[in-house]
């Protein structure tokens, strides 16, 4: 023992020596506490400002990795044309919290419910052990009726509970029936509980990509907008034949188009059915030549990895993932190019059809496509003459009684018709009268002179742009949008109508459009810059 006056104040070491006690952790194993060593002693006092020293790994917990994964199939989807190949593993996991679900899951599956009181239930996560006799009765009562598509009164609770037994007993309810309860559940209480949005979206995906079975649609079809806001794999919610379904067609329009025809000033008021129909269907000519006629093979694909049923009750002995390879829709720039100009191309030919001069600019459109859209409209929606009526429409036949001859100038086809008009006249007049007229006639007829020469037509008078016209478009031309957007305000003009007006005035001259409405600015078409120039110089001079 020190004889150390100071040393009387050190308690610790008084103190016997323990070792460290080891705590025993379900999840992570053995996990060992930091040691934490007492602060210096200085003149009887601990020394101020020193923290314990921590050795800082132990201060962390390192959890057993999962084991190596393993497949359990791959597979072609034979109903979605985006999604070329799913590979389902399977990972071994020390952990499963759930173990007891499955089991009491198949007990459950036996018994059939009777007519029963709601009774409030409420639980994070639902399990049948939580469930009291009264709950227990009537969540066999609405799993009887939600099973023959009979919705009743129920918390969100007992919605979840019956969502995840059909996740977990896939051996009990066929997946091609399960997919089907999980989507209508959806519908049924997705606007009574918000929240069952962002669980589904997940959910149901994972377990019909896991099952091999499609998506349903016509169920899904409703609230589809609501559901690619959410949805981290939005291809397979736009698989089976898409392009049959017109809220399919038009959410893959919006995916892979930029330009958003229904923006167009022609989709708005008397003429909106009728954009939005025929682009609608010429669309889903081209969608169906790229995906479904083996266009895609320019196109490149993704591979996404992920975790099935994230922030679900599984109760599977291991855990289970998904590999999906797919032709994204948002992400390949090349499909957006194509969709871009075919949307674009098919809105020139209803303007065509509406007589309507003005067009938009289309390019890298390949000629197959053109091709394509082209036939779509010649029969469902044919161009209109400048007469009004469609090109493809036959004349009656009583039209080619009026139609001039086209026979040319003939002096002697003239004389001929004079000769004939005489004889008629002859035959008209009473025979008593024929001398006297016939000699009056004669005397004052005068001496035959050649045929007049028709003048010759004036010239073509040249097209020009207005004043207001042409100082708007030299702004444009000089890439001074803002000067252009203050120079109709000031003289009170209309920013589009003027950029309206002189593609009319260009339609006739070029057979194009030079502005482009590019978000909302009207942008130069550089391709006819010199055009546009020349034009300017010969309005300013008129």
């Amino acid at each position: 023992m020190s004889l150390d006056k100071d040393d009387f104040w050190d308690i610790a070491a008084l103190l016997p020596k323990r070792k460290a006690p080891t705590v025993k952790n379900t999840a992570y194993g053995e996990v060992t506490p930091p040691e934490i060593t007492a602060p210096p002693i200085e003149n009887g006092k601990p020394t101020e400002n020193t923290a314990p020293v921590v050795d800082p790994e132990a201060l962390r917990l390192h959890p057993e990795r999962w084991e190596a994964e393993e497949d359990v199939f791959a597979y072609t989807p034979s109903d979605n044309p985006f999604i070329t190949r799913v590979r389902v593993v399977s990972r071994g996991s020390h952990m499963r919290l759930f173990h007891g679900f499955k089991s009491e899951g198949i007990a459950w599956l036996a018994l059939r419910g009777v007519p029963a009181p709601y009774v409030p239930y409420f639980s994070f996560l639902p399990q049948y052990y939580q469930l009291n006799a009264a709950q227990k009765s009537y969540y066999l009562y609405f799993r009887d009726e939600a099973n023959k598509g009979n919705y009743m009164e129920a918390g969100q609770s007992y919605v979840l509970l019956y969502a995840f037994e059909i996740i977990n007993l896939p051996e009990y309810i066929p997946p091609k029936i399960g997919v089907l309860r999980l989507a209508r559940l959806w519908a049924a209480y997705r606007e009574k509980f918000p929240m069952l949005d962002k669980g589904m979206v997940g959910w149901l995906a994972d377990y019909a990509l896991v099952h091999g079975v499609g998506c349903p649609h016509d169920i899904l079809s409703p609230f589809l907008d609501d559901i690619l806001k959410r949805a981290p794999l939005k291809e397979f919610y736009l698989g089976v034949d898409a392009t049959s379904d017109a809220t399919v067609t038009d959410a893959l329009i919006a995916l892979t188009s930029a330009y958003k025809h229904q923006n167009s000033r022609y989709a708005q008021g008397e003429h909106k059915d009728l954009l939005l129909t025929h682009v609608r269907e010429a669309a889903a000519l081209v969608l169906r030549r790229v995906f479904l006629e083996g266009g895609k093979a320019r196109y490149t694909t993704v591979t996404k990895r992920y975790d099935c049923y994230t922030n679900a009750l599984w109760a599977g002995v291991k855990r289970l993932g998904l590999e999906v390879t797919y032709y994204s829709l948002t992400g390949t720039d090349d499909l957006k190019i194509l969709m871009s100009a075919a949307v674009r191309y098919a809105e020139n030919k209803i303007r065509a059809h509406l007589a309507v001069k003005s067009r938009l600019s289309v390019s890298c459109l390949p000629d197959d496509v053109k091709a394509l859209i082209d036939g779509y409209f010649a029969t469902a929606l044919p161009e209109v003459a400048r007469n009004g009526r469609s090109t493809d429409t036959p004349k009656p036949e009583y039209e080619a009684l009026y139609e001039p001859l086209s026979q040319g100038v003939s002096l002697t086809a003239a004389e001929d018709i004079e000769r004939r008009s005489w004889e008629n006249t002859w035959r008209l007049i009473p025979e008593a009268e024929r001398e006297e007229i016939f000699e009056a006639t004669r005397k004052a007829a005068p001496a035959p002179t050649a045929l007049p020469v028709a003048p010759p037509p004036p010239p073509e008078e040249a097209v020009t742009l207005s004043r207001a016209e042409a100082d708007f478009l030299s702004f444009l031309l000089d890439g001074d949008e803002s000067g252009a957007r203050a120079y109709a305000k000031e003289h009170a003009l209309s920013y589009l109508a003027l950029g309206e007006r002189i593609n009319e005035v260009f339609s006739d001259e070029l057979g194009d459009v030079v502005l482009e409405l590019v978000g909302d600015a009207l942008t130069p078409i550089s391709d006819y810059e010199e055009e546009m120039r020349e034009m300017l110089s010969r309005s300013r001079t008129m």
